[in-house]
């Protein structure tokens, strides 16, 4: 059994450990950058909540959906957001977006994710209704699935 959370731990302190230096010597010795200068502690707070929001939230996300479906769906997930953009740019009054090939290739994926996941349903184990699964259950079955 893995741990999602002490994975996602060990790959936030690697990329902290190993960028620190860096970071370090663009804000100490690098003279031509006005990085340093303009860098406020509220600044570096927007800087930290959107980065936890953004990147760390996704991620979470991402790896939860891993284990509550399988990497394929999850992945082929990610890929609605081309469909979802270029609704909201059609959406918004974009005109250079209402063409052939946006709306075949939306189409295309958002065709791709229903066939993906009707595969993934006939082949996934029967669960009633009615049963309340907590997270133990589900990763067990996860893993059923995953061994056969």
């Amino acid at each position: 059994r893995y741990s999602m959370q002490l994975l996602l731990g060990y790959i936030g302190l690697v990329n902290g450990v190993s960028l620190l230096p860096i970071t370090l010597y663009i804000l100490i010795f690098d003279s031509s950058s006005t990085t340093a200068a303009t860098l406020t502690w509220l600044v570096f707070g927007y800087l930290v909540a959107k980065g936890m929001l953004d990147n760390v939230l996704s991620d979470y996300l991402w790896a939860r959906a891993v284990i509550l479906t399988s990497a394929t769906v999850a992945t082929v997930g990610l890929g609605l957001t081309i469909p979802l953009a270029f609704f909201s740019d059609w959406f918004m009054g974009h005109a250079n977006v209402a063409n052939v090939q946006s709306i075949v290739g939306a189409l295309s994926v958002l065709f791709g994710f229903v066939f993906v996941n009707v595969g993934y349903n006939s082949e996934a184990p029967m669960v009633e209704h009615d049963e309340l699964i907590d997270d133990v259950e589900l990763e067990e079955a996860a893993e059923q699935v995953l061994d056969s």
